[in-house]
C-alpha cells in the first residue's frame, strides 16, 4: 500500500509541477507589469521592486494554485486510465475508494495553505502593499524639480531655481493665494523636503516672509520655517487579519471577499469527486475529456465564488459549498464505485 500511495503522489507531483510553475510565471509577468507600470510615475530602486513583488506573492500564489491543481488532478487521472494503471491497481486488490483516499491528505494539505494564503496572509500584504504605494506617490509628488511652473506642496505653488546634489533647494518662492483678499508669500534661500515616514515637511532657512488679510500686511524674517503637507498617520495603520475581516461584520464588499477567498480556498476539497469521476475512465470505452474537465471544474468554482464576491451572501456560500460537495460524493458514487 505504501508504494501504491508512494507512485500515485509522485506521479501527481510530478505533473502539478510541469502545471503549476508555467502558470506562476505568466501570473508573476502579470504582476511584474503592474510594478512597471507603478514604477513609471514614480522611481523604485531594485530592493523596492523585491519588497513590493513579496508582498504580491500571496496574492500570486492563491491565483495560481487552485487552478494548477484542477490541472495537475485532471491530468493525472487521465494518464492512470489511459496507461491501464488503474487496471493494474485493481488487480493488486486496490479498491477505487482505497485509490482516491490516498490523494486526500494531500488536498487537505491544499487547502490549509490556501486559506493561509488567503485569510491570514492576504489582508496582511494587501495593506502593506497598499501604504507602500500611496507613499511612494505622495513622495513623488514632492519631487520639486529647477525652473519649472506649476508646482505644488501642500497649499502653495512652489519655484526653485536650483537644486544640489544632496537635495538642497535654493531660492524658493512660495505663494498661497487664500480667500478675501489673503495670501501668503515666502521666499528662501534655500530649502529641504523631508519625510519622517509619519508626514512630509519642507524646512525654509534664511527667508522672508509676507501675510496679508484685508486689513493689514505683516511682514517676518526667520532662519528656519517648516510647512508641513500630511498630518501624522495618513496612510493609517497595519490592523491584523482578525480586525481587517471584523469588518465583514457589517460591511458587504468586506464580507464578499472572504466569502470568495473561503470557497475557492475549500475547492481542492470540493471539486475533487467532480475531477476524479469524469476522469477516472476505462480508455477502452472513453476518450480523454481532461481539458474540457479542467474548464468546466474551474467554471464550476469561479463562477459561484464570483458570485459570492458580489452579494456577500451567507446562505449562497452555504449553499454553493453543499452542492458540490454533494456533487462529489454522487459522481464517485455513480461513475466509480459502481463501474470499478
Amino acid at each position: 500500500m505504501g508504494r501504491t500511495r508512494r507512485y500515485i503522489l509522485w506521479t501527481f507531483a510530478k505533473t502539478y509541477l510541469l502545471v503549476f510553475l508555467p502558470f506562476l510565471l505568466v501570473v508573476s509577468l502579470i504582476f511584474v507589469i503592474q510594478l512597471s507600470i507603478l514604477s513609471s510615475k514614480v522611481n523604485l530602486s531594485a530592493g523596492e521592486l523585491i519588497q513590493l513583488f513579496g508582498y504580491m506573492l500571496p496574492e500570486i500564489f492563491f491565483y495560481t494554485i487552485p487552478l494548477s491543481l484542477i490541472a495537475a488532478l485532471a491530468n493525472t487521472f487521465t494518464r492512470l486510465s489511459e496507461e491501464n494503471e488503474f487496471i493494474a491497481l485493481f488487480s493488486l486488490g486496490h479498491t477505487p475508494g482505497r485509490i482516491l483516499r490516498f490523494m486526500l491528505p494531500t488536498l487537505v494539505l491544499f487547502t490549509a495553505l490556501l486559506l493561509v494564503l488567503s485569510v491570514m496572509l492576504y489582508p496582511q500584504m494587501k495593506q502593506k502593499l497598499s501604504q507602500f504605494k500611496k507613499q511612494k506617490i505622495a513622495e513623488a509628488t514632492l519631487k520639486i524639480a529647477p525652473n519649472k511652473l506649476s508646482q505644488n506642496f501642500a497649499n502653495y505653488h512652489v519655484f526653485v531655481e536650483s537644486k544640489d546634489r544632496n537635495g538642497t533647494y535654493r531660492n524658493m518662492v512660495l505663494f498661497n493665494r487664500g480667500e478675501a483678499g489673503k495670501y501668503q508669500l515666502f521666499i528662501a534661500r534655500e530649502g529641504v523636503v523631508r519625510n519622517d515616514g509619519k508626514r512630509f515637511s519642507l524646512t525654509l532657512r534664511h527667508g522672508t516672509g509676507e501675510t496679508s488679510n484685508p486689513e493689514k500686511i505683516e511682514t517676518l524674517r526667520y532662519k528656519e520655517l517648516d510647512i508641513y503637507q500630511y498630518p501624522r498617520n495618513v496612510y493609517g495603520t497595519v490592523v491584523t487579519s482578525q480586525e481587517y475581516w471584523n469588518i465583514a461584520r457589517h460591511d458587504r464588499g468586506r464580507r464578499g471577499k472572504l466569502l470568495y477567498l473561503i470557497f475557492v480556498s475549500l475547492s481542492p476539497l470540493l471539486a475533487f469527486g467532480i475531477i476524479a469521476a469524469m476522469t477516472f475512465y476505462n480508455p477502452r470505452y472513453q476518450r480523454s475529456l481532461s481539458i474540457a474537465v479542467i474548464f468546466l471544474v474551474a467554471l464550476a468554482i469561479y463562477i459561484p465564488a464570483m458570485i459570492l464576491q458580489k452579494t456577500g451572501s451567507i446562505p449562497l456560500f452555504a449553499a454553493a459549498s453543499l452542492l458540490l460537495a454533494v456533487a462529489s460524493v454522487l459522481l464517485i458514487r455513480k461513475k466509480i464505485l459502481r463501474h470499478f
